[in-house]
């Protein structure tokens, strides 16, 4: 995430790319023009991160109307919500953008996979609860399934996997397993 945190997008757009030609990646082999540009018309997840990507650009150079319009315009073309001050790392792969939202203060790894209905962010104040400050962290290479809700100041470490439909409130250590509400880890590495 270090380099996301000091605003060198280009290598997160070129990570993006190389991630789509990757294995598991949504492109296979060597890349051909005609499969890129379906990718790009076709693939809402490709859409919403290139467009991140450009707002992010703008947004990490003092810019603060423009990418907030391009926010809401990703939002309506993609159904992904991603602030612009969200920090994203390369490689990062959004398969299904529905209901998709990253807050202002996400930091987000390397080659995270990130399923619908995933919402990263900050816990509010409410009536019943002052809130806290702060907002998730995911490590490379972590996998958030469908329906994940990481909420406030959390660490997902590096290699962690996060199953459908958790509520995680606390750390997960890297290489875990994790699920349930609140979500509860389960698996640890090197344990059966």
């Amino acid at each position: 995430m270090d380099a996301v945190s000091r605003g060198r997008e280009p290598e997160g757009l070129l990570g993006d790319i190389k991630a789509l030609f990757s294995e598991g990646g949504t492109l296979r082999g060597a890349a051909d023009l005609r499969q890129a540009v379906r990718v790009l018309l076709v693939k809402p997840g490709v859409q919403a991160l290139l467009l991140y990507r450009l707002y992010r650009w703008l947004h990490v150079r003092g810019l603060r109307l423009l990418p907030e319009i391009l926010a809401r315009l990703n939002y309506f073309l993609t159904g992904a919500e991603i602030d612009p001050g969200a920090e994203i790392g390369p490689g990062c792969r959004i398969w299904h953008t529905a209901g998709v939202t990253i807050g202002r203060g996400v930091k987000i790894g390397r080659d995270v996979w990130i399923l619908h209905n995933v919402t990263l962010g900050g816990r509010g104040a409410s009536p019943f609860d002052p809130g806290e400050e702060g907002y998730p962290r995911v490590g490379d290479g972590a996998i958030l399934y469908t329906g994940v809700t990481v909420l406030g100041n959390v660490e997902i470490g590096p290699g962690a996997v996060i199953g459908a439909h958790s509520l995680v409130l606390d750390d997960v250590p890297a290489g875990s397993l994790a699920y349930g509400v609140p979500a509860k880890v389960v698996k640890r590495p090197g344990r059966h």
